[in-house]
């Protein structure tokens, strides 16, 4: 792909099969490093320090030539029954570089996330291709299932406060995330991390099919806020510990006291529900399949 558009601030290097788009001023350390082959450099990562990312484990790597500078790639894999089948596979660039736009977009907004360092695709044949994502380090951070799982082994009134404060702080970044123009293409628990050292701190990740405009009407909100809640219904058949009424809090806590929104809001919440029970047997299935890869 020879005509590659990327944020401002960024350059675009073809090398073979391989293209890359590297902010400027990571240009020569990350290119020194061997960033043009991600797959190789994460095989020869000889660090234990890894990140928990949405769909998986990937090794934080330090950057050699910048003093306590690390950096996570994350290689693009599917969701869904389809990743069984074709797990990262892709066809056309195009959707690895809007991502790249989308995720430079949102950190230039002011909304939480990691800063997106370079984007690299390897051809595999014709116009299918295998991508990686490189981003920034955010230390200390692990991701709201995970976070969720550490405070319910602590019962009792106080892991319930902490739950229901952080609850409230995930609606307040998605309410600053949509106010500032950006619908998020997956948002669900994996792709919010939280600072586990100043849990104030929360970061939504993975722009992938996420777009940004200038405003975001009701209806684009509410189906974003939704998805994320059935994520939370998701999870919870997994054994996450979290209610219908967590749900409910956290749509209170993005909506605010506005009783003519959280009235048409429950009616859209219960359709979900309903809608749910179909993709319960999809769930069941990719479970099925998650045990046979294990």
């Amino acid at each position: 792909m020879k005509h590659t558009v990327c944020p401002q601030g960024f350059l675009v290097i073809h090398r073979g099969t391989t293209t890359i788009a590297i902010r400027e001023t990571y240009c020569n350390d990350l290119l020194q490093q061997g960033i043009e082959n991600p797959e190789k450099l994460m095989q020869g990562c000889q660090s234990n320090h890894t990140a928990l990312l949405g769909r998986g484990v990937t090794p934080v790597i330090p950057i050699q030539a910048r003093n306590r500078e690390k950096m996570v790639i994350r290689k693009c894999r599917r969701g869904g029954l389809l990743r069984f089948f074709i797990p990262d596979v892709y066809w056309g660039e195009r959707r690895l570089f809007k991502e790249l736009r989308v995720a430079t977009d949102a950190f230039n907004s002011g909304i939480p996330t990691a800063p997106i360092l370079a984007a690299v695709t390897e051809r595999v044949a014709g116009p299918f291709y295998k991508a990686y994502l490189i981003s920034s380090e955010l230390p200390s951070a692990a991701h709201l299932p995970a976070v969720f799982a550490a405070v319910a082994m602590n019962a009792g009134r106080e892991g319930f406060c902490r739950k229901r404060k952080l609850l409230a702080k995930v609606a307040q970044a998605i309410r600053l995330m949509h106010d500032r123009g950006f619908f998020h293409g997956d948002l669900n628990l994996k792709n919010i991390l939280i600072d586990t050292h100043h849990e104030d701190r929360v970061y939504i990740l993975d722009w992938d099919k996420s777009r940004h405009k200038k405003h975001l009407n009701h209806t684009e909100r509410s189906r974003n806020v939704l998805r994320f809640c059935r994520s939370m219904m998701k999870l919870r058949e997994q054994g996450l510990a979290v209610t219908e009424r967590d749900q409910l809090f956290f749509l209170r806590a993005y909506w605010g006291d506005n009783k003519q929104l959280m009235k048409r809001l429950r009616k859209d919440y219960m359709r979900m529900k309903l809608s749910v029970s179909a993709r319960k047997i999809r769930w069941k299935i990719e479970k099925l399949f998650d045990r046979k890869k294990q």
